[in-house]
């Protein structure tokens, strides 16, 4: 192993990268590479309760959105409404709280049932669309730059790639165009890492609120409020898996930007 890695280093000295350089990026892509997996650990852990907690019907027989409209118009949030989520929204904001449209959106799985999962998240949105409309500033900062955090992770790569193309196609060699993709995806990443930073207490203060919301109601058995806790903080361990993702792969990107400054600099 201690060959292969010093043969890595190699590749990158001998384009006129520093070794200490070389090497921390190497530490910090094995970091990328190892949390990425450790996330996607976790999301299907999510996956898993998700679908488990949504087998079990409550005893109640109470459905998800008739709890979220008992819910909102007894905190006075008459005029918010509550709705399934259509393929689009549902494939990219999952269940959700749309500020401009003033709906809670679910999805198709959980809309209207009267399961675990259905109602426990339903209530959780009722907690998000409260803070947003009680002028919670986080709440309403997260939910506006949502998008960015669902399309940044997925913009950078497509922009280093096509800065790199650029570089080959023009000068036959990585430089001034690929250094540039990536500081646009850095700062693409780091929109994403301020939404991540966001979602992580707005998300932890609305499960609080939907657990309150469940105590205070008695619409849940103990058995069935200890699932959909559950659910709420594998969400959270999940979110904070993709926290350590970002902020690693923003510091592998500053890596990335010295390297072939570096690089540049000495081929010059």
């Amino acid at each position: 192993m201690s060959e292969f890695i010093k043969s890595l280093v190699d590749v990158f000295t001998a384009e006129g990268v520093n070794a200490g350089l070389a090497i921390a990026y190497l530490i910090v892509s094995l970091l990328v590479i190892v949390m990425a997996v450790v996330a996607l650990v976790m999301w299907i852990m999510v996956a898993v309760r998700y679908s488990k907690s949504n087998r079990r019907r409550l005893d109640s027989g109470k459905s998800s959105m008739q709890m979220a409209r008992e819910m909102l118009d007894s905190c006075g949030l008459h005029y918010v409404q509550v709705k399934k989520a259509g393929f689009i929204r549902a494939w990219f904001y999952g269940n959700s709280y749309s500020i401009t449209k003033k709906t809670v959106y679910l999805r198709r799985n959980i809309t209207d049932k009267d399961t675990v999962t259905a109602v426990g998240l339903a209530l959780q949105k009722v907690g998000i669309a409260k803070m947003c409309e009680s002028d919670n500033k986080m709440a309403k900062t997260r939910n506006i730059m949502q998008i960015v955090g669902i399309f940044g992770p997925f913009m950078f790569v497509p922009v280093i790639l096509i800065g790199i193309i650029v570089d080959f196609l023009i000068f036959d060699t990585i430089g001034t165009f690929s250094v540039i993709s990536i500081v646009i995806s850095f700062i693409i990443l780091s929109a994403g890492l301020v939404v991540t930073v966001l979602n992580i207490p707005v998300e932890k203060k609305a499960n609080d609120m939907a657990l309150k919301m469940i105590d205070e109601t008695g619409i849940m058995t103990a058995e069935e409020r200890d699932m959909i806790k559950k659910v709420f903080d594998t969400y959270i361990i999940a979110y904070v898996m993709d926290f350590i993702v970002t902020v690693l792969r923003i510091i592998q990107l500053v890596l990335e930007i010295a390297m072939k400054l570096q690089s540049g600099s000495n081929n010059n």
